[in-house]
């Protein structure tokens, strides 16, 4: 039983030996290794090749100078510059009607759009010219008189003042005050009989009409809408950096074009600009005339495209070359070298700015904080 417990003791101490003699081999032979792969690399880790290897690879451009029209691309929304109040001057009830007098009608300047029932109108006219005939008629009267009234004063006080009362000058007065207003009040009852036809002074289009052939119309009172045709335009926000670039605005060429087709495209002439700018929105609105406003509804969303100045020496550059809000990063000596620029223009998708020395390319593609201060090497390289 003892030699038992020995045999299977002796067994366990050899296993250990063996397990201990592996272990040590794999340390002397990783250890070995290692000086092997030290050995052959040689001396050449030190030198360039190794700095080539850890280089950061980076994409150029190379820009070159042209010239560049700025252009600012937005949206506007065409309007009216007013909306006209369809409100009789006078009331009765409508006997005509034109077809033009609905939601989407069409109309001339001074085109009759309804005729108010003129027969009342007619009969004032007849009264109020009755009425100034009589009063011209008893001015002419007392004018005689009057001329009279100084020759019986000069046969019988040759040279003496005469009186204003005997002159009859008060009552002379009276008549011609009297002639006056049967004047105005003829003028008046003509005026009125013009406004049973109700017309506008320009051509335009009916927004919304409550006017039907029948209805009885109250003076005063609106009944509709209506806008001149020729008073349609696009207001257009823009922020006050947009707007510097396309200083002065007024008189600057855009081209528009609709949603959906709703419009053909037109081109159009900045005709001026907002007061204030917006509270909320900080931007200012500018108004642009459009070529054809007839064909043009309110409420139309509009792309707005507004030609700038021309910059005869610019550069175009990728947006992606920016590093910062006006910086650059170019390639000198196999190196990073910062640059300063002038941003003119943001395109999109570029960047447009003043010329600049390049160096050996303008890097687009992005860096790690990681390889600022080290090494580059360039893997792509192409015309701007």
């Amino acid at each position: 039983m003892v030699d038992d417990r020995r045999d299977e003791s002796g067994e366990r101490g050899w296993l250990g030996w063996v397990q201990l003699s592996i272990v040590a081999g794999i340390i002397v032979l990783s250890l070995v290794l290692t000086a092997w792969l030290a050995a052959s690399s040689g001396p050449a880790a030190s030198n360039g090749e190794a700095s080539q290897a850890l280089a950061a690879p980076v994409e150029v451009v190379l820009p070159r100078i042209m010239q560049h029209t700025i252009r600012v691309e937005t949206t506007g929304t065409v309007r009216a510059r007013a909306m006209v109040t369809l409100t009789p001057e006078v009331g009765g009830r409508v006997v005509e009607i034109s077809d033009s007098m609905r939601a989407g009608g069409h109309f001339e300047a001074d085109e009759p759009l309804a005729v108010i029932d003129p027969r009342n109108y007619r009969l004032s006219v007849d009264r109020a010219g009755a009425a100034y005939a009589d009063a011209q008629s008893a001015l002419q009267r007392l004018e005689a008189e009057a001329v009279l009234a100084r020759e019986e004063w000069e046969a019988l006080y040759p040279g003496e003042p005469i009186a204003p009362l005997t002159a009859l000058e008060p009552q002379l007065q009276a008549a011609r005050a009297r002639v006056t207003s049967s004047r105005a009040d003829l003028e008046q009852a003509r005026l009125n009989l013009d406004r049973t036809r109700l017309s506008l002074p320009f051509a335009g289009r009916v927004a919304d009409t409550r006017i039907a052939l029948g209805q009885l119309l109250g003076a005063g009172q609106p009944y509709g809408e209506v806008y001149a045709v020729d008073a349609l335009e696009i207001a257009v926000p823009l922020s006050p950096e947009d707007l510097a670039r396309i200083a002065p605005p007024e008189g600057r060429e855009v081209e528009l074009s609709f949603e959906a087709g709703a419009a053909p495209s037109m081109t159009g002439v900045i005709v001026r600009e907002g007061a204030r700018l917006d509270e909320r929105s900080r931007l200012i609105t500018i108004f642009v005339r459009p070529e054809n406003p007839e064909r043009l509804q309110p409420g139309l969303f509009a792309r707005v495209s507004i030609k700038g100045g021309t910059l005869d020496r610019a550069v175009s550059l990728p947006a992606s070359a920016l590093a910062g809000l006006g910086q650059v990063r170019t390639v000198r000596d196999g190196r990073i070298a910062p640059v300063e620029i002038e941003v003119l223009d943001r395109p999109e998708g570029r960047i447009i700015t003043a010329p600049f020395d390049a160096g050996e390319g303008v890097i687009i593609s992005p860096l790690p904080e990681s390889v600022l201060a080290g090494p580059v090497t360039i893997i792509t390289e192409r015309e701007n």
